[in-house]
């Protein structure tokens, strides 16, 4: 009798026990469980049907081209960055990445053209400009090419028209693009 009592409780323990585990065994969706899931598949297949649900949120549509981004999935990328720009049009990150692909892909007018909505918005950040220049490099359009990165120069190391670059500690060489041209 004591014999089976044991048995029992052993079994009722160890069901007791998976009951309790079982939610962090399986991983399940994160918004139940309260834990992090590096599944992508999981993770794609949640944020399409939140999207169902929601299709007019720009952030989602957002999130599943940077997981295709992140997949190396270009096109679906494109499109899903083009999506929340239609939902979204003052979407910067989604511009920002767009053309980046879109630089990949030899878009070069389109991708200009994003990072100069950029510029328009954000006129005192460096990078857009450096960008911006490397993109017209791209298209064979070194003239203007020129006036991007001295505005890009400007920006970053304090250089106007000739003054004297802003000294920092790593002393950076300020104007390296102009070996390009010169």
């Amino acid at each position: 009798m004591n014999n089976l009592f044991t048995k029992s409780i052993a079994i009722f323990s160890a069901v007791l026990l998976l009951v309790l585990l079982l939610p962090y065994s399986y991983g399940g969706d994160p918004g139940v469980t309260g834990i992090i899931v590096k599944d992508r598949e999981r993770y794609y297949h949640r944020l399409k049907d939140m999207r169902a649900k929601d299709p007019t949120n720009p952030e989602l549509s957002y999130q599943i081209a940077n997981l295709y981004y992140s997949l190396e999935m270009e096109d679906e990328a494109i499109k899903e960055y083009r999506r929340t720009l239609k939902l979204k049009p003052d979407h910067d990150f989604a511009k920002w990445f767009l053309s980046r692909l879109l630089e990949s892909k030899g878009y070069y007018d389109e991708a200009f053209w994003l990072v100069r909505d950029l510029i328009e918005k954000h006129q005192r950040t460096a990078k857009l400009y450096d960008r911006a220049g490397e993109i017209l490099l791209k298209m064979n359009q070194k003239d203007t090419a020129k006036e991007y990165f001295a505005r890009y120069d400007e920006l970053k190391y304090g250089e106007m028209n000739g003054a004297k670059p802003v000294k920092t500690l790593t002393n950076p060489k300020a104007g390296a693009w102009r070996e390009y041209f010169y």
